[in-house]
C-alpha cells in the first residue's frame, strides 16, 4: 500500500528484485474503472501474488486470500484511512498482519506518531469507536461556527449551515420540521442571468437565499434588495420570482406538484391537504385535480397563483391573499 501514484514505479522495480518469482497486480485511481474492477476481481480469485496499490482499497472489498498488508510511509496516511486499510486482510479464516513503514522517528512530526501509537494500541476487533475517541482528543472538536472552521461551513456558508444545523437541532428535540419543496412543471423556470449579475459567487449565494424564503413579505424584500443592487429586474428574473411566488403559495396551501400547460392546471394535493377542491372549481382524475381552462403563456402564472390562493383561503377561512403578479 502507498499513499501517491508516483511512488508505485519505484516500489514496484524494488518488489521484483526482491521477490521475482511472485506476480505483481497494481490498482490506482487513474486506471479506468473497468480495468480496476478486473484486476481486484482477479486479485480475490487468484490472480496475482501481491497487489500493489494506493488507498483506493480502503473501504468496501471483501478479498479473503489477503492475509498480510504492508504500509509504505503509513506516516502519510491519516488515523481513519490506516484503521480502514487493516480492515482489508484477515477476512478469511487465517489472521491479519498489517506493517507500518515510516522514516525514523526524527523525520515524523509528534501528532503523526501519537496517531501511529493509536492504531498499534488498539489492535482488536471492534476497536474504531476507542480509535475515534483517542482522535477526537488528539485532534479537537473543532470549531464548528467560527472563523477557523475548515469542514462543511466554508464550503456551503455560515447561514446555510446554520439553517441546517437549526433544523438537525429542532429535529433532536422532536420538533416538527416541515422540509419539503412543490413541484412545478410550468413554463420558464427563470434565473438571474449572468450579464445582469456578473460574479457567480454572488448569484449563488442569490439562489441560495431565495430558496430558504417562507414568507410574501421575505421575497418582496429580496425583490426590492435586487432592485436596489442591480437594477430593474430582467425577464428571466421576473420568471424565476413569479415561480417563487407560486411555490409559497403552493406550500401554503398543501400542494405538492402543479402541472400548468395551454389546455389546463393539474394539482397534485399532500396528504395534509385540508382545503375546499370543489370552490375552486377543480374535478379530479388519476389522483390528481383538474381545473380546464385554456391559457396563453403570459397568463397561465396569474391564472395558476390566483388558483393557489383560492386554496389557501378555502382552507384557512381567513388568511389574507398573497400579493398576484402578472409575468
Amino acid at each position: 500500500m502507498v499513499p501517491r501514484i508516483e511512488d508505485m514505479a519505484a516500489l514496484s522495480e524494488k518488489l521484483q528484485r526482491i521477490v521475482p518469482g511472485l506476480k505483481l497486480v497494481e490498482a490506482h485511481g487513474k486506471m479506468p474503472a473497468a480495468q480496476i474492477d478486473e484486476v481486484m476481481v482477479g486479485f480475490a480469485d487468484g490472480v496475482g501474488d501481491i497487489l500493489l496499490a494506493t488507498n483506493i482499497i480502503e473501504a468496501g472489498l471483501d478479498v479473503k486470500r489477503a492475509n498480510t498488508m504492508i504500509v509504505w510511509r503509513a506516516d502519510r496516511f491519516g488515523l481513519a484511512q490506516l484503521h480502514q486499510l487493516r480492515g482489508r486482510v484477515g477476512r478469511g479464516n487465517r489472521r491479519g498482519q498489517v506493517v507500518l513503514l515510516t522514516q525514523a522517528e526524527g523525520g515524523i512530526a509528534e501528532r503523526t506518531l501519537k496517531q501511529l501509537r493509536t492504531l498499534a494500541t488498539f489492535d482488536r476487533l471492534g476497536a474504531g469507536f476507542e480509535i475515534s475517541a483517542r482522535d477526537l482528543d488528539m485532534r479537537g472538536a473543532g470549531d464548528m461556527l467560527g472563523d477557523t472552521q475548515a469542514g462543511h461551513m466554508k464550503l456551503i456558508g455560515v447561514e446555510l449551515y446554520q439553517h441546517l444545523l437549526e433544523l438537525a437541532l429542532r429535529q433532536v428535540r422532536g420538533e416538527d420540521v416541515d422540509r419539503w419543496t412543490p413541484d412545478l412543471n410550468m413554463g420558464s423556470p427563470g434565473a438571474l442571468p449572468a450579464s445582469w449579475i456578473p460574479e457567480a459567487d454572488v448569484r449563488l449565494g442569490l439562489y441560495v437565499r431565495l430558496a430558504r424564503l417562507a414568507d410574501a413579505a421575505a421575497l418582496e424584500g429580496f425583490e426590492a434588495e435586487l432592485l436596489d443592487r442591480f437594477g430593474p429586474l430582467p425577464a428571466e428574473a421576473e420568471s424565476l420570482l413569479a415561480r417563487a411566488r407560486l411555490r409559497l403559495s403552493a406550500r401554503t396551501a398543501r400542494v405538492g406538484r402543479v402541472d400548468a400547460g395551454a389546455a389546463a392546471i393539474a394539482l397534485t394535493l399532500r396528504k395534509d391537504f385540508a382545503g375546499d377542491t370543489a370552490k375552486a372549481g377543480l374535478m379530479e382524475k388519476d389522483g390528481r385535480f383538474l381545473l380546464i381552462e385554456a391559457t396563453e403563456d403570459a397568463d397561465r402564472f396569474d391564472l395558476v397563483h390566483a388558483l393557489l390562493e383560492t386554496l389557501v383561503a378555502a382552507g384557512t377561512g381567513s388568511r389574507e391573499p398573497m400579493a398576484r403578479k402578472v409575468v
